[in-house]
């Protein structure tokens, strides 16, 4: 997954988004972090919105929006899911499975 801000984030708060993002991962996947799934997030940051310095509180209301919108990211991308004929036979959508 890639978590993008237009925050201008250093490079520890860039990997401090990409680590509370796993939140987000582990809000909507169960099981997650598992040995063999390959949970990964990246960070983007342009650097256009300066975050002041010294303000923990503007930081943590990024690192918690980067777990907020990663989790809605998975639930939308699942939901909008269509069922699909595979080599194994036919693969149903969530929305197939269990309705809206």
């Amino acid at each position: 997954a890639v978590v993008a801000t237009d925050a201008d984030l250093t490079r520890a708060q860039a990997q401090k988004l990409a680590g509370t993002a796993h939140d987000g991962l582990a809000r909507a996947v169960r099981p997650v972090h598992l040995l063999t799934d390959g949970d990964t997030v990246f960070t983007l940051a342009t650097g256009q919105v300066r975050v002041p310095p010294g303000d923990p509180a503007a930081v943590n209301e990024i690192l918690a929006a980067g777990a907020d919108v990663l989790a809605r990211a998975i639930v939308k991308a699942v939901r909008a899911a269509r069922s699909t004929e595979g080599p194994g036979g036919r693969l149903l959508s969530y929305t197939e499975l269990y309705g809206d």
